[in-house]
């Protein structure tokens, strides 16, 4: 079984060294880019589609999604280049367990472990004017991702738990960069009431030696005086966050890039996926194998069988590769290759 194995992995290792350099095993989505043009980068993996074994770059460049991944790549290569990148920060909790991805029941608490992080978010309840109160579900999707960061963004340039989110949806999501449409504006609102009501237990370490955060992250909040009589709900346009989660963001911050943030609007997975590498990649000191059931643990725990997790993966794993142009990742059949890397961007 041994000898079997060896002799699959070096006919695998011999296809890989016969595909063009640009799309071999350590190639990167950005130098592909650069050479061919983004359209001309997906011609060319549709070209490999047609070996019996195409790289897994040409696959994601040839799928539904590939032009979007080589024009977001192009474009975080202009922005780099223009210097038109713009610093945000992030609680690097979230780069090591993250909010659901898409909305569970009302009055569901939401548990993922990882092994060395677990977090358990508990929904809360709002109160209308009458005095009615509701219950809520957990913070879950893009939207709360982004309002997260802003968050710890506006933190670490005031030094101040208060943080003002607007007299209204519209501006707030200008500041997120999601444009407007259809029910955004009240997701946003719904949002916002999940993360300003729900309390939060995070645990990091191992049975030896941990750490535990737990608690509310937003103390007080206020409301619109004015709200719009067209929505559904009232606008949070202050929130005080709670002491020790004040202390947690001001203490442990991620360095990222906002406009690369804007583009990957469209995926939790990716923005989660893109969170998790600019809080490791820079702290490595040499580098690391990450194998896939470690990577469906943190990304996929609501995935049952790791063939249904890789082709769900790809895709925005790529999209967040796409907008970090000097990551040091390569992507192996037995997992993922992490290299010592810069930041996303340069604090100012």
């Amino acid at each position: 079984m041994v000898e079997l194995k060896k002799r699959k992995r070096a006919q695998e290792d011999k296809k890989v060294a016969e595909q063009p350099e640009l799309f071999g095993s350590r190639s990167r989505l950005h130098d592909v880019v650069l050479e061919h043009g983004s359209l001309g980068a997906v011609q060319e993996a549709d070209k490999l589609m047609l070996e019996d074994s195409p790289p897994p770059l040409a696959k994601v460049l040839s799928s539904e999604r590939g032009r979007h991944i080589a024009d977001t790549a192009l474009s975080a290569l202009t922005r780099e280049a223009e210097g038109a990148v713009v610093p945000g920060y992030s609680y690097s909790a979230w780069s090591l367990a993250g909010l659901p991805h898409k909305d569970l029941p009302p009055g569901d608490p939401w548990v993922i472990d990882t092994g060395f992080a677990r977090l358990l978010v508990k929904p809360g309840f709002m109160e209308n004017d009458a005095g009615q109160t509701r219950t809520l579900r957990v913070p879950s999707g893009m939207l709360a991702r982004l309002l997260l960061i802003d968050m710890q963004t506006e933190v670490t340039r005031t030094g101040s738990p208060v943080i003002e989110m607007g007299s209204s949806a519209a501006s707030l999501l200008a500041r997120l960069g999601v444009k407007r449409g259809g029910q955004v504006s009240a997701r946003l609102i719904d949002q916002l009431e999940r993360l300003a009501t729900c309390g939060v237990s995070f645990r990091f370490g191992n049975d030896k030696s941990s750490r535990t955060f737990n608690g509310l992250l937003v103390r007080d909040y206020k409301h619109v005086e004015n709200p719009d009589p067209r929505a559904a709900s009232r606008m949070i346009e202050e929130v005080t966050l709670s002491d020790a989660f004040f202390r947690e963001m001001r203490a442990h911050p991620v360095l990222v890039d906002k406009a690369a943030l804007h583009e990957l609007t469209g995926s939790a997975m990716a923005i989660d996926i893109y969170l998790w590498l600019a809080f490791r990649l820079p702290a490595l000191q040499e580098e690391i194998h990450v194998p896939w059931e470690r990577l469906r643990r943190q990304f996929g725990a609501r995935v049952g069988q790791m063939k249904n997790f890789k082709p769900q993966f790809e895709a925005p794993l790529y999209t967040a590769l796409s907008v970090y142009p000097r990551n040091g990742v390569e992507v192996r059949a037995d997992g993922l290759l992490l290299r010592p890397s810069p930041p996303p961007t340069k604090a100012t």
